[in-house]
């Protein structure tokens, strides 16, 4: 269990990166429209603009899922989903049991299920070992 300090320590440092991440998205963002104006109006190739945007915007991506997460899976999303197997495997263990009783089905031999090989054929040495280097 948490004390009251390491509380505040630990949400002080997610505000801190939340802080981080608006500050690297505004700064993304106003340099995109600087580059987007300055591709319309010095006639740059747009891959120039593509690539330093998509790039970038990639990054602030990967930065927005470290400082919020995915959508959907919070801190207690793993816990969950343990218990929810745990709880599967529970239930299909119960139904083993009573399969337990049951022989299983016999697995049929398909003849068509064998691979044919060519025969081996033993190839003449033509070579000396003191050919190779």
């Amino acid at each position: 269990m948490m004390n009251e300090e390491e509380k505040y320590l630990r949400a002080k440092r997610k505000v801190q990166k939340m802080k981080r991440f608006y500050k690297h998205l505004s700064s993304w963002m106003f340099t995109s429209i600087f580059l987007m104006v300055l591709f319309f109006v010095l006639r740059m190739p747009p891959w120039i603009t593509f690539v330093v945007v998509a790039g970038w915007g990639i990054g602030i991506a990967a930065e927005a899922v470290e400082v919020f997460g995915f959508p959907g899976i919070d801190r207690d999303w793993e816990d969950r989903k343990i218990r929810e197997e745990m709880e599967k495997m529970g239930q299909d263990r119960s139904a083993d049991n009573n399969r337990d009783d049951q022989d299983p089905p016999e697995e049929e031999d398909d003849p068509d299920d064998t691979l044919e090989l060519p025969e081996y054929k033993e190839v003449k040495r033509t070579w000396k070992d003191s050919d190779f280097v």
